[in-house]
């Protein structure tokens, strides 16, 4: 089996690689760091596959898009995230992605989830986050939002009603690119890297 590791930074990728070699697991291994060349990779490759992604991947917007990659490649996928960030590992295991693991976790664990998830298994996250983390996150965000301008906000509104950006510029009479760039400051003015991990901040409000 070819294992890809799409993953923005080439330290995490590398961790990546010495987990697999502590597991004595020996497989055709490609990197990428987007998730344009993820999709690139893809249309080279022929036969199963395994993509090893983190949630903060470029290019990668929506949880979708990954669970699109494994119903066309019947791809098995691990995805690696935040510890804190427990609302996106349970959506992405309800997406149908295979398995989650924080990236902070023990190469051990890594390890073991690498190994279940390319044997065709699914793997668990663990849940256990202190109240402290998840208060301070909270508290963090709710000041951000009040930096942003009446007509982002409109945008966030539409955003957490899963609209588009297309169809929230139609809703709001302004073009696709004005919508962009209120998107670009709200993930700016909230310190989040996509779309996708914000619509999940959120809902934690």
């Amino acid at each position: 089996m070819r294992i890809i590791i799409a993953d923005s930074s080439p330290l995490y990728a590398q961790g990546v690689k010495l987990a697999l070699d502590s597991e004595g697991i020996t497989a055709n291994t490609l990197m990428v760091d987007s998730y344009p060349a993820l999709e690139q990779a893809l249309e080279r490759i022929h036969g199963k596959v395994m993509i090893v992604v983190d949630s903060r991947l470029n290019g990668l917007s929506e949880l979708e898009d990954l669970a699109g990659l494994k119903l066309v490649r019947e791809a098995n996928i691990l995805m690696m995230t935040d510890s804190t960030d427990v609302a996106l590992m349970r959506r992405a295991r309800m997406t149908g992605i295979d398995g989650v693991v924080a990236k902070t976790a023990p190469l051990s664990e890594l390890g073991e989830a690498l190994r279940e998830v390319l044997a065709g298994g699914t793997w668990r996250f663990n849940e256990r986050v202190s109240l402290d983390q998840w208060g301070a996150q909270k508290t963090r965000l709710g000041y951000a939002l009040c930096r942003l301008s009446n007509q982002e906000n409109k945008v966030l509104n539409l955003v957490k009603c899963g609209l588009r950006n297309k169809q929230i510029a139609d809703r709001m009479s302004l073009t696709e690119h004005t919508v962009k760039t209120h998107m670009s400051s709200i993930l700016r003015k909230l310190e989040m890297e996509n779309r996708t991990q914000l619509v999940v901040a959120l809902q934690q409000i």
